[in-house]
């Protein structure tokens, strides 16, 4: 169900699909009157999968929500809006945010091939997310007497664990080193 609820491309080609089908029912009946199923059946795949996109909020959705506010902020060089999306008890998390956003500035952060598991067994929901990263960032003060004048590419791969908090939001509770990745 979670794959219907995530996926737009889904709806598409389930109406596509439908859509097939209804004008091969309505060229196979000689008196036509299955025209307004064909035409209709499709519109009606479409508006429900448009519908169950938009309006069911999952859990897969509000941590890509997050992730791209964290990005936001890192970018944006606003070390108060990254820890807030880090929990209290996660000290040496927020000690490594606030120590890198003092030494570098990163001008353009984007993530791609995100996984996500979610286990809602315990008495908190906690999500295993794992994907990679491309970072561009520059030094903001001079590391023995040298400075980067153009920004620099990382790449990394990521695996951090979150916690959902009572109101719904997704935290970042543990995220061990990342894994530096070739940049080709």
């Amino acid at each position: 169900m979670s794959l219907l609820l995530d996926h737009l491309w889904i709806w598409i080609v389930l109406t596509f699909a439908v859509g097939i089908c209804g004008r091969v029912w309505y060229m196979n009946d000689p008196k036509g009157r299955t025209l307004i199923i064909a035409v209709l059946a499709p519109i009606l795949t479409l508006a429900l999968g448009l519908s169950l996109y938009y309006g069911v909020d999952t859990d897969r959705k509000s941590i890509t929500r997050m992730l791209n506010a964290l990005i936001a902020a890192v970018e944006d060089d606003d070390l108060k809006a990254v820890l807030g999306m880090i929990t209290e008890r996660a000290v040496d998390v927020r000690m490594l945010a606030e120590t890198g956003m003092r030494m570098v500035n990163i001008s353009k952060a984007k993530y791609h091939h995100l996984e996500i598991e979610v286990n809602d067994a315990g008495p908190q929901p906690v999500a295993k997310v794992r994907f990679n990263a491309v970072f561009y960032w520059k030094n903001k003060t001079p590391i023995h007497g040298m400075s980067v004048e153009h920004p620099i590419a990382e790449r990394m791969q990521f695996e951090i664990e979150l916690v959902k908090t009572k109101d719904g939001a997704w935290l970042v509770s543990k995220c061990p080193p990342p894994e530096r990745l070739n940049l080709l």
